[in-house]
């Protein structure tokens, strides 16, 4: 594998230091700190995240200390940036210069992670002051990452993950090796071991970032070599490696390929219960005279696994149900227990309440079958008939079954459903119930009956309920360090004054408290919650006080939103899709949001989102937007034959006709990304002699980018129908849909109004029997109508309807003014 050396338009691999100019004043140079300014750093140095520690040796300020700041400059930052920048520094315009006010602002700049290198110097002004300067060489951050020369095995996608690099990031030349060298691993993988990388980098100096494409010019992808067999694999070579595996000399190497021969060889003795086995590549050896690879493999077949039970008997069948190793195709303690559950669980739903089952493994034969017996104590079968509750005066009798597990005889369990463990289950589910409701005193009693109704061989289960008294929020408190008002935080949670404490949903209200946050730009904000108990008075119940404790951190703005990616596609057309706005709060929900409506139009395969600089401590981030473009064309074509009776017959009235065989040829293409929008052009046809058929169509989702739909089908057939006569159709519809309402979250239209006009003319020919035989739609005539369509869903869910209304309204005329015969 050859690699670029690291050279010009790449990053340095020593590392950046801070540059201080501390040169002492000269009597004629108006120079405080740097005498001359020095050479500005070689902008390809290494963008690495420098120490943010400053230098503290300030010894050639010192003619400074004391004077007045006139003036803050940032000669090499855009205008708009350097406002915040100076904000950063905490520098004041009309205040002293002080050593530590220098030294914090150096290190301030450099915490923003935006520098490389920063230099600083000074000058006295006319108005005995001192202009402060800061010299800086940015940063840049990983931008696209596009890989050229390959298609399939491996894919670009495949290699561009493969150099982990993340849209973003800083980026640096350990970076670079580390994505050269994943691209390199995953090419050898799939036996490109002579392929030659290179790689070119395109800075954007507006985005500062680096956009990546790595060149790979593949070469000639190696074979299997060799073969070998190591282990206990009860097989020859030919058997399991090359029959089972289907891995043979000669084939190319592809790394799916040789995962799926392992799968196969893996599969090969799971289907002999040999689930042990141990299926594994020891080695691979290339050789580049050869250009092959030579494989080992390692195989261990293992015994064969063998479930009994020893107490009850339960059928094979229904055993490699219920014990999981046959599914997972392994055999582990975690996977036999499971099975063990499972096995007490089908004895219980048969009537065996107080069943028992244990588990244990013999090796038999020598090592060659490994038994796993479970060993079942069923006990007495019962029925349970009967599950009482009593005391319940809050919930319903059918709210509380609904969480028990312990059922009685019925249509589902014919000997009911009951275990000790259920039993305590549902008592627990039931407590659960009543203090997730406030009552934190509910106390639920179990009692199991023997003999239910003089039968000893029925139970029934007492459930005893004492709710005891509810207790309520007495009030809801946010307390802390925090900005947002409490109207945009209290309706979002559960915990409300007045209603019933729910000790366990406060967590789930921290959690949607923190969502607010995190979605209005407070990455690191806190939340903490606490309650205390609210003296009643005598006649009062139990209430409790609720107070959320919040710590709010430094809030981060959007600043600039990049979109790369763009070759095709408008720029408006991604931008209207994006809900990240510039100076608003970072959020990552807008920042989802946008993604997902990238995806929606349809135009992209990928669509990333990235904060430029995480790291940095600057409160105003750049917001990336990673696309690439779908494919615009898609064809599809095919051949065949079409059997039809009915061939037309010159001087013939047959009903059937002749019975006639013609080619038929299908060619379809669809543009999407039409003139740089979303806008869709398809065209279909299909030639054959016994029917022609062609079909033009144009859509655009957004016509002038509001809540309209345009859509214009234009279409063409000429049939043959049945040797009685010909059918010439041609027809054309232009529609455009209005959205008058979505849901609340814009996916789906609730009510819309479609104004379409449709033109068709028919005509046909070559009559051969009763003009009362030609169906009435393939009769001679010309239509041209306008309608409307008018449609109001109110479908809780459109394909699994449970409630709701669809209503349509459709009218239209079909008149001469419009072309019709009428």
């Amino acid at each position: 594998m050859q690699r670029p050396e690291f050279g010009e338009g790449r990053l340095r691999a020593a590392g950046v230091v801070l540059i201080f100019f501390a040169v002492t004043l000269a009597p004629q140079a108006g120079w405080g700190i740097g005498q001359q300014p020095s050479e500005s750093p070689n902008p390809e140095s290494s963008s690495q995240q420098p120490d943010t520690e400053a230098p503290s040796n300030f010894g050639a300020i010192t003619p400074y200390l004391g004077l007045t700041i006139d003036e803050i400059e940032f000669p090499r930052v855009a205008a708009d940036e350097s406002a915040s920048l100076l904000t950063t520094t905490q520098l004041k315009i009309g205040g002293p210069l002080t050593r530590d006010g220098l030294h914090n602002a150096m290190q301030a700049l450099f915490a923003t992670g935006r520098f490389a290198d920063l230099q600083a110097e000074a000058e006295r002004t006319v108005t005995a002051g001192v202009r402060l300067r800061f010299l800086t060489v940015p940063n840049y951050f990983v931008g696209q990452v596009i890989v050229e020369g390959v298609s399939v095995n491996p894919s670009a996608n495949q290699l561009a993950t493969a150099t982990r690099l993340q849209l973003g990031e800083l980026y640096s030349r350990e970076k670079l090796d580390r994505a050269l060298a994943g691209i390199e691993r995953v090419l050898e993988d799939n036996g490109f071991h002579q392929a030659k990388l290179t790689n070119s980098e395109q800075r954007d100096e507006t985005q500062h970032q680096v956009n990546l494409t790595f060149h790979v010019h593949t070469g000639t992808r190696a074979v299997v070599g060799r073969i070998t067999l190591q282990g206990d694999a009860g097989y020859s070579m030919e058997e399991i490696i090359n029959g089972a595996g289907n891995f043979h000399t000669g084939d190319p190497v592809i790394s799916t390929r040789l995962t799926r021969a392992l799968q196969r060889i893996r599969a090969r003795y799971q289907k002999q219960a040999r689930l042990l086995a141990q299926v594994s590549v020891a080695s691979r050896d290339y050789h580049p005279e050869r250009n092959a690879v030579d494989y080992e493999f390692q195989i261990e077949r293992g015994p064969v696994v063998r479930i009994d039970t020893e107490g009850f008997k339960i059928s094979h069948l229904r055993l490699r149900k219920l014990v999981p190793i046959y599914e997972e195709g392994a055999v582990d303690d975690d996977l036999l227990n499971e099975g063990r559950r499972n096995i007490q669980n089908h004895l219980q739903t048969l009537g065996y309440f107080d069943a028992t089952v244990s588990v244990s493994q013999h090796a038999v034969q020598d090592g060659k079958e490994l038994q796993v017996l479970y060993a079942i104590t069923p006990g007495d079968r019962h029925r349970l008939r009967a599950v009482q509750i009593r005391g319940n005066q809050m919930f319903s009798e059918d709210l509380i079954r609904v969480r028990m597990q312990c059922q009685p005889a019925g249509r589902l369990f014919s000997h009911g459903r009951y275990s000790e463990a259920l039993l305590q289950a549902d008592v627990r589910a039931i407590q659960d119930l009543y203090r997730s409701n406030g009552y934190r005193q509910a106390d639920v009693s179990s009692r199991l009956i023997n003999g239910y109704q003089g039968d000893l061989s029925q139970l029934a289960i007492e459930l005893n309920i004492k709710e005891g008294p509810q207790t309520r929020v007495a009030w809801v408190r946010i307390d802390g360090d925090y900005t947002l008002p409490s109207e945009q935080v209290l309706p979002f949670i559960s915990t409300e004054e007045g209603q019933g404490f729910n000790e366990s949903s406060l967590a789930d209200d921290r959690d949607t408290i923190l969502e607010k946050y995190f979605n209005n730009g407070f990455s690191n904000a806190t939340v903490d919650v606490s309650y205390v108990p609210v003296v009643p008075s005598p006649d009062e119940a139990p209430r409790v006080g609720v107070t959320f404790s919040i710590q709010e951190g430094e809030q981060f703005f959007a600043n600039r939103v990049f979109l790369n990616g763009l070759y095709y596609t408008r720029a408006g057309v991604a931008r209207r899709e994006i809900q990240v706005q510039a100076a608003a709060p970072l959020s990552q929900q807008d920042m989802l949001e946008s993604q997902r409506r990238l995806y929606g139009l349809g135009l992209f395969n990928e669509v990333d989102t990235a904060i430029q600089n995480p790291e940095g401590t600057e409160s105003r981030k750049n917001v990336l937007v990673s696309m690439h473009e779908a494919k615009r064309y898609t064809f599809d074509y095919g051949v065949g034959f079409e059997f039809q009776t009915g061939q037309p017959s010159v001087g013939t009235n047959q009903p059937l006709g002749q019975t006639g065989v013609s080619p038929r040829v299908s060619f379809g293409m669809t543009r999407i990304n039409f003139g740089g929008r979303h806008q869709t052009v398809t065209a279909k046809t299909n030639l054959s002699r016994l029917q022609q058929r062609g079909l033009i169509s144009f859509e655009a989702p957004k016509l002038l980018n509001r809540d309209l739909r345009f859509s214009a089908i234009g279409f063409y057939d000429n049939t043959v129908d049945v040797s009685t006569f010909t059918s010439e159709r041609l027809e054309g519809t232009v529609q455009t849909v209005q959205v008058l309402k979505k849901d609340l979250a814009g996916n789906r239209d609730l009510t819309s109004i479609a104004y379409r006009f449709s033109y068709r003319r028919v005509q046909a020919s070559n009559i051969e029997v009763s003009d009362n035989l030609v169906p009435l739609l393939s009769k001679p005539t010309r239509v041209g109508e306008p309608n409307f369509i008018y449609v109001r869903n109110r479908r809780d869910n459109d394909l699994e309807t449970k409630h709701g209304n669809y209503t349509t309204i459709e009218g239209g005329v079909a008149s001469s003014y419009f072309g019709s015969e009428a």
